[in-house]
């Protein structure tokens, strides 16, 4: 999996044609319930002891992620909720899509190529409460940059009859549209000489705009940079993070990369996102 959100420059803006909306019809499937605190399957040891601090770290800070959101209103907390990160890397975002535990990340989230994600199919993703989860990819489209994982065990001492999920918005934003961002912050200083740590919490919630696409581009081809622009506050771990409308509370794209000469930050964009899942959704 690459790390870091990609670095790279881009050109100016233009408007993103719409895409209708998905209809998401799929089923809940019975999935594997882990006993709480028990050895995870799938995992190194030095990958369970990565999980369990994250998962330590996260529970202890949930109240004040919780209390980070920009309103209280229901649809942004359902947004918070939707959210995970990756558990074994330090850095990796995600956001669950369906209700029977469809998950939308960027595809070099996964792997930087086909062979790549082939090799390590399997994911273990935290919820901001610290809920661990195992995905596997089933769908991976280089090209658009996502990847469409399915939750298929959880951590829990109950079964959980659904999650927590973001829809898309059923068109693309206006430009200047104010968004939020939700991910996981990388917790390696880039930008100092010597190595050293972040003290950025492991879910970062940021505000900003949509500012357009990249003038000229195919909103499908995000090979290079993320077609969307936008300027909430993004770090090195937050690609695959959601988007989001902030007075809708729906999701227009995933942070991607950024272009190091104008700072803009990048994503996919929504028509990307909703061909994709109208490909893919019930794969």
């Amino acid at each position: 999996m690459s790390d870091s959100t990609r670095r790279l420059r881009s050109a100016s803006s233009v408007d993103a044609p719409s895409v209708s909306s998905p209809t998401v019809t799929t089923p809940v499937a019975v999935l594997q319930i882990i006993k709480p605190g028990s050895r995870l399957p799938g995992l190194k040891s030095s990958e369970l002891t990565l999980l369990r601090e994250k998962q330590r770290k996260l529970k202890a800070q949930a109240l004040s992620t919780l209390e980070s959101l920009p309103n209280d209103s229901p649809q942004m907390r359902t947004a918070l909720e939707a959210s995970l990160i990756f558990a074994q890397e330090e850095a990796g975002s995600a956001v669950c899509v369906d209700p029977a535990g469809w998950v939308l990340t960027c595809a070099h989230c996964i792997g930087e190529t086909e062979e790549e994600y082939r090799q390590s199919p399997t994911r273990w993703l935290l919820f901001y409460t610290g809920i661990a989860v195992r995905v596997e990819c089933r769908a991976w489209d280089v090209r658009r940059d996502l990847a469409l994982l399915k939750i298929t065990a959880v951590e829990s001492a109950a079964p959980i009859p659904s999650f927590p999920f973001l829809r898309p918005s059923p068109q693309a934003p206006a430009k200047s549209t104010p968004i939020v961002c939700i991910g996981q912050p990388g917790q390696d200083d880039l930008e100092s000489s010597s190595a050293r740590r972040t003290n950025y919490p492991f879910i970062f919630v940021s505000e900003g705009a949509f500012r357009g696409m990249v003038r000229g581009a195919d909103p499908h081809d995000n090979t290079e940079i993320g077609t969307l622009k936008h300027d909430a506050w993004t770090y090195w771990g937050h690609s695959g993070a959601p988007l989001i409308h902030a007075a809708e509370g729906t999701l227009i794209g995933l942070h991607s990369s950024w272009d190091d000469r104008t700072a803009m930050r990048h994503g996919v964009p929504h028509a990307a996102i909703q061909a994709f899942l109208q490909i893919h959704l019930n794969v």
